[in-house]
């Protein structure tokens, strides 16, 4: 992880002064330039990424830039074609949320060929599978992603006690570099603990429907779990269904991604949802749509950005739910 933290000064930085408006102030002067930006998503509805997409195109008109967004529904295939027609179209830059930070690989080498600046947001590529397949990015925003898994951990050990002893399980999405992060940041803290064991890993998908099943079947063949992490929001909310319908609400605890504000109501009325760590996509938007503007017209911007993430606990969820969505 120590390359992860070595991008903490210099992008923490820069994400410090998008939160203190410069994002807003910048983009208010529309630009005598006229851009189009190629963005595709891997998902339009997880509600998290609708916000982001309407941030994206709101703050790209303040700066004169046209952007077209498009949703690949899980599935890469339809994210790699979506790619090369933007390519086609020779747009001015790429913007990507990778579906799978591996394969995504060939498609920005075919971006970098046809000479179009690529960037992402929320997640990043695979560095490794960059580096040998001799392909670049620009520039990555995205929220700090390791130290959401942190606190969540964090909170997960503070809710269990002193000396916490308990089965716990984890709901995942293994496929991107961003709850991979989250994941390890989870794991660095809660590996300190003997007496924690992690009893099941299942694949959320992103998913409410998903989280809602592979949930139910781990509390069927783990009755003594007593917390669950989930990596994204979306599959949380379908772990909490699974607690509720187990009749299991009191006994099992979930902690995780908590950016939405119904999430951020469930943590503050001390439900099933104890405590999390808040992404701002929003904000991401609006950071990333600068820094486009700011390399398209000459500038330089920093090849990573990450967003801070607020913890989320009762105690401040009131504070939180302003920069929900």
């Amino acid at each position: 992880m120590k390359k992860v933290t070595g991008f903490l000064g210099g992008a923490a930085l820069v994400a410090s002064l998008a939160l203190s408006g410069s994002v807003v102030s910048a983009s208010s002067t529309k630009s005598a330039h006229k851009f189009t930006i190629g963005v595709s998503m891997y998902s339009l509805t997880n509600p998290y990424f609708v916000a982001m997409e309407k941030s994206l195109i709101q703050t790209g008109e303040k700066y004169g830039m046209t952007v077209h967004v498009e949703g690949s529904n899980n599935d890469q295939a339809t994210q790699l074609s979506q790619i090369d027609s933007f390519i086609n179209q020779k747009v001015d830059a790429l913007v990507i949320v990778p579906q799978d930070s591996k394969s995504i690989v060939t498609a920005v080498k075919e971006a970098n060929q046809a000479h179009i600046p690529v960037f992402f947001i929320d997640s990043d590529a695979n560095q490794t599978v960059m580096k040998q397949q001799g392909a670049s990015e620009v520039e990555v925003v995205e929220s700090n992603n390791y130290q959401l898994g942190v606190d969540c951990g964090e909170e997960l050990v503070s809710y269990l006690g002193k000396n916490p002893n308990a089965e716990i399980g984890v709901v995942n999405f293994p496929t991107a570099l961003s709850t991979q992060l989250r994941d390890e940041g989870f794991m660095s803290v809660v590996s300190k603990y003997k007496g924690i064991k992690i009893v099941d890993t299942q694949n959320g998908d992103v998913s409410e429907v998903t989280g809602l099943q592979v949930a139910s079947e781990m509390l069927q063949g783990h009755p003594q779990i007593k917390a669950i992490f989930s990596d994204t929001e979306p599959a949380a909310i379908g772990v909490m269904q699974a607690i509720k319908s187990a009749n299991d609400t009191g006994k099992v605890a979930v902690f995780g991604e908590a950016s939405a504000k119904t999430t951020i109501q469930d943590i503050e009325q001390n439900s099933i949802f104890k405590a999390g760590a808040q992404q701002r996509p929003i904000l991401e938007a609006q950071v990333e749509i600068q820094n486009i503007h700011k390399y398209l017209t000459g500038g330089k911007v920093p090849k990573t950005v990450l967003i801070p993430v607020p913890k989320v606990t009762k105690s401040n969820a009131k504070q939180c739910y302003a920069d929900a969505f």
